[in-house]
């Protein structure tokens, strides 16, 4: 059997905020081409994790690494899109920002990757929160990359943009072998697209389970057992 291929290694993490402690002894391995959940309640740290892979925050100690030089995507509280331009103009104006423009793929491959061809010329500010949070994930997208941060995608979503989403992560996986990190309370959306989920407590992963492993319903309840 071919050995899987570590795309990110968290060794030893540690943060604090002053006395409170985020994380005290966090170990994980994420493989290429894997969709990876991080599952936990409000304030066990997701978000948090997301930043210090991103680089955005530093950890208090251990190491984050991801391999290859790869620069991840992301979709969390700090992308922040101009709110007086519409999502091509934003797609433009962020691949300017990171001197990639006319380097990466074609904005109407990204705006047709993400579901987005109805709302791609209105302005940010014009669209409702779901929309907004659709445009934010094909921002994500932009210059190609080969890990994603997802933090809480589905979050305002109707049920057809929920699906949107969905199908363009399982494309994501399927045809272009992306690597995708997520984090959500919508545990049945989880189950639909993740490989392995991982859950967070008292500041490292209790448990790690393949969806082999447990049904949807199974994992509802492993919530449960676990946080309630």
């Amino acid at each position: 059997m071919e050995k899987e291929e570590k795309i990110i290694t968290i060794r030893d993490l540690k943060k604090s905020y002053g006395d409170n402690t985020v994380f005290s002894d966090l170990n994980l391995d994420v493989e290429r081409g894997k969709i990876i959940s991080i599952i936990g309640p409000n304030g066990c740290g997701k978000t948090t994790l997301f930043k210090m892979i991103l680089k955005i925050s530093n950890p208090s100690d251990g190491t984050v690494n991801i391999h290859g030089g790869v620069t991840p995507g992301f979709l969390i509280e700090e992308l922040i899109p101009f709110e007086r331009l519409s999502l091509t103009d934003n797609l433009k104006a962020f691949s300017i920002l990171s001197n990639t423009y006319g380097k990466n793929r074609s904005f109407n491959e990204i705006i047709s990757a993400s579901f987005c061809e109805k709302i791609k010329s209105k302005p940010f500010k014009q669209l409702s929160s779901g929309q907004k949070k659709k445009a934010m994930f094909a921002l994500s997208l932009l210059n190609d990359p080969e890990v994603i941060i997802l933090d809480e995608p589905f979050n305002s979503l109707d049920l057809k943009e929920r699906i949107d989403i969905i199908s363009s992560i399982r494309y994501l996986k399927e045809s272009k072998n992306k690597t995708v990190m997520i984090s959500s309370h919508d545990l049945t959306s989880l189950y639909d697209i993740c490989d392995e989920f991982c859950f967070i407590k008292n500041g490292t992963i209790i448990d790690r389970i393949h969806k082999k492993q447990i049904s949807s319903d199974g994992l509802n309840n492993l919530f449960l057992k676990l946080y309630g």
